[in-house]
């Protein structure tokens, strides 16, 4: 039987205050929790816990084309599925219009993207596939 084991990861908008299942992180910003297999290879599936005290950066995921044309293994899909979250929480996934690489950049530099995410309230329970 294979058994995960956790790895610790500190971020800036980390949390000190995880759930009690979790081991004692002597006060260090934790912002996620990995679930590795004990031979440290390379797994096609990565489960993690992220707790954040604040909003997450806006990021784009390649899919398998085109990782593989930039060299990479394979791309990334993601499942969020919320166990707890405070009142109000979003979940930030796509575009609300479709945008030219160009605009894209753009509203990246000047800030704006913010107002074209498609941001979706959540509560525990919810889940999406993105």
């Amino acid at each position: 039987m294979l058994k995960l084991r956790p790895h610790y990861v500190e971020k800036p908008w980390g949390r000190t205050d995880l759930p009690s299942i979790f081991s004692a992180t002597e006060s260090r910003q934790i912002g996620e929790v990995w679930f590795e297999g004990p031979d440290g290879q390379d797994w096609p599936l990565l489960v993690k816990y992220i707790f954040t005290s604040e909003r997450l950066s806006i990021q784009v995921h390649p899919n398998d084309a085109q990782a593989m044309a930039k060299g990479l293994r394979r791309g990334k899909a993601e499942i969020w599925y919320i166990l707890d979250c405070e009142p109000g929480a979003a979940l930030g996934i796509g575009l609300i219009r479709p945008m030219t690489a160009e605009a894209f950049r753009a509203a990246a530099t000047d800030g704006s993207i913010e107002q074209l995410v498609d941001w979706k309230p959540v509560k525990p329970g919810d889940c999406y596939f993105c």
